[in-house]
């Protein structure tokens, strides 16, 4: 069974950053078409009934499309995901979104992997919060910067989420 994280006391953190991504990327008011990459329960198009968003995941539970390789996006929403991948698996992505649309916009949530993190995580009984995670958020970060121009970060929601906008 997967977990849903916007049930329960921990819906206030996540609906939260699913709120910040949307007014960040001016997501309720730019009529741009939206890849919500690892959109899990597609709480993003749950938000933005309204808006293009193709939802796309590795979970075929969740996924519209086994290849985002063939779609066309101006906007791609990473919440919570890029850890997930390897150094290599990030770069690799964004320069096959760099293929797809060259004037693409991200907008990038990462949780901060901080003490605070880890004990919010146990409150839930959560003990193994990054548990699958290949990259840190530091390398997460040198990858961003190195790979696309940072147009705007929001620190601290919470203390537990960075959220970056950013393009190429």
């Amino acid at each position: 069974m997967e977990a849903n994280y916007y049930k329960g006391i921990q819906s206030i953190y996540f609906n939260n950053v699913i709120s910040n991504i949307i007014k960040i990327g001016n997501l309720n008011t730019k009529n741009k078409i939206i890849l919500d990459f690892g959109c899990g329960i597609k709480v993003l198009s749950k938000k933005l009934p309204q808006k293009e968003i193709i939802n796309y995941d590795i979970n075929p539970n969740y996924t519209e499309h086994n290849d985002y390789k063939k779609l066309y996006f101006d906007i791609v929403v990473f919440n919570h995901v890029l850890m997930y991948m390897d150094k290599k698996e990030i770069i690799s992505t964004f320069e096959n979104i760099k293929k797809i649309n060259k004037n693409c916009e991200f907008i990038i949530g990462l949780g901060r992997e901080r003490f605070i993190n880890k004990l919010m995580a146990a409150v839930h009984l959560n003990f193994e919060p990054y548990k699958g995670a290949l990259t840190t958020y530091n390398e997460q970060v040198e990858i961003i910067k190195d790979q696309t121009k940072i147009l705007q970060i929001k620190k601290n929601i919470f203390f537990l989420t960075d959220i970056y906008h950013t393009k190429f």
